[in-house]
């Protein structure tokens, strides 16, 4: 068709479609490396997504703004790895690091205990001091704030609650923390919230009856703050409607764990050979999102070994005319018995456990001896990091704390004066 009659079907259109050419034409005339700047960077992790800003001025200005801060923690991701005592930050991908895994950053006298992560924002702890901060892991930003006024366990069962929205510029947050109503009993809890804003602690009128909350369960879903109990219960507190929410988990496994995928509270149950993964609905109703087989998140990332110097001589050495066939078949069958061996899966009674997680997508976290592996159920990908030697033998994954890396902006404590 000719620039003429082009124009006159242009012409001759309504004025909506005449509106749809002219934004294709102005999308059509935008740079490549415009594109890539205002629709990808928010997608990398913070070490990639900070070595481009040597590409270009106007791309060093476009991620030094909070505007991309606030977008780079909003974008949907994955879980980057996993804090654990003694070894500090655990990457699943090497290119999503921290550049400090013990958080040395934060001044302390004693090693930080990560509690809980949001969006990029981790509370931590020192016991030594008794005293906390919140920290970006990513950025080695931090702000001290104030220790909760009560506390039940001698891990602070804190879960910080991080707002992604658009408007959070400052890089506002909320940490919530339950105690025991009753110092020494456990049948229900009360909360404390702190807010960056207000820089205080106040303890609020909710109560929930519950048992055995565990300490280290906390996870963060949407705007809510959630535990899981030793009894089978998860409990929930929401701090800006005061909602408490007490939910059980579905099935009688007694290997469960609780996440957060798309701001939506999920739990992970195992179920004989399986990992069954749940979400909750309104109402305290669970749905079955996804069935996975253990074996099939464990399978092998090495291949067989080859077999040793010992082996190998052996193996080559003749045997009697008369034993060539019996050898042979028994080779043959020993070779099938020790691959089978190395391939085989680690069983439920090998010590597989399950961790919590979060991210954009459902990602089943699983400790299997020193293998830390995350299994995305969708893709059905699989990422896995090996449990360091520093870390204690007896590390059974009760403490721990999942991570996502973003740039995401850390609001100082109003009131607070900056050491820990």
């Amino acid at each position: 068709m000719s620039g003429a009659a082009e124009s006159m079907v242009y012409h001759g259109a309504s004025p909506r479609r005449r509106r749809r050419v002219a934004e294709i034409e102005r999308v059509m005339r935008v740079p490549l490396a415009d594109v890539v700047r205002e629709n990808a960077l928010v997608h990398l992790p913070p070490p990639a997504a900070t070595r481009l800003r040597l590409v270009h001025p106007s791309w060093a200005s476009h991620m030094s703004s909070p505007l991309f801060a606030v977008a780079h923690a909003a974008a949907p991701r994955r879980v980057s790895g996993v804090f654990v005592p003694s070894a500090g930050f655990l990457p699943f991908d090497g290119d999503d690091t921290v550049p400090s895994p013990s958080l040395s950053f934060v001044p302390a006298s004693s090693e930080l205990v990560v509690l809980s992560s949001s969006r990029g924002v981790a509370c931590c702890f020192s016991p030594a001091d008794d005293a906390y901060a919140v920290c970006n892991p990513a950025t080695a930003s931090w702000t001290a704030v104030p220790s909760p006024p009560c506390r039940s366990w001698p891990r602070p069962a804190i879960v910080v609650l991080f707002d992604t929205s658009a408007y959070n510029f400052r890089g506002d947050y909320t940490l919530v923390c339950p105690f025991e109503s009753e110092p020494g009993s456990s049948g229900a809890y009360c909360f404390q919230v702190f807010t960056s804003g207000a820089g205080t602690w106040w303890v609020t009128d909710a109560m929930a009856p519950a048992e055995g909350l565990l300490a280290a369960s906390g996870v963060a879903a949407g705007g809510t703050a959630w535990w899981r109990t030793s009894i089978g219960t998860a409990v929930g507190y929401t701090p800006v409607t005061g909602r408490v929410e007490l939910v059980t988990c579905p099935g009688d496994s007694d290997q469960w764990e609780i996440g957060s995928a798309a701001g939506r509270l999920h739990c992970a149950v195992i179920d004989g050979g399986d990992v069954v993964v749940f979400r909750l609905h309104e109402h305290g109703i669970w749905e079955v999102t996804t069935r996975v087989a253990v074996a099939e998140i464990l399978q092998p990332s090495q291949p067989p070994p080859p077999p040793t110097s010992t082996e190998t001589v052996a193996s080559q050495q003749p045997a009697p005319a008369h034993e060539h066939g019996e050898s042979d078949a028994e080779e043959e069958e020993g070779s099938r018995a020790v691959v089978a061996a190395v391939n085989a899966p680690l069983r439920l009674d090998d010590g597989v456990r399950l961790l919590g997680f979060q991210g954009a997508e459902v990602e089943v976290v699983v400790l299997a001896g020193r293998r830390l592996v995350a299994f995305e159920t969708r893709t059905r990908r699989r990422r896995e990091v090996a449990v360091p030697d520093e870390v204690d033998a007896t590390w059974d994954g009760a403490e721990y704390a999942a991570h996502i890396n973003t740039l995401a902006l850390i609001a100082p404590a109003m009131t607070i004066n900056h050491s820990i």
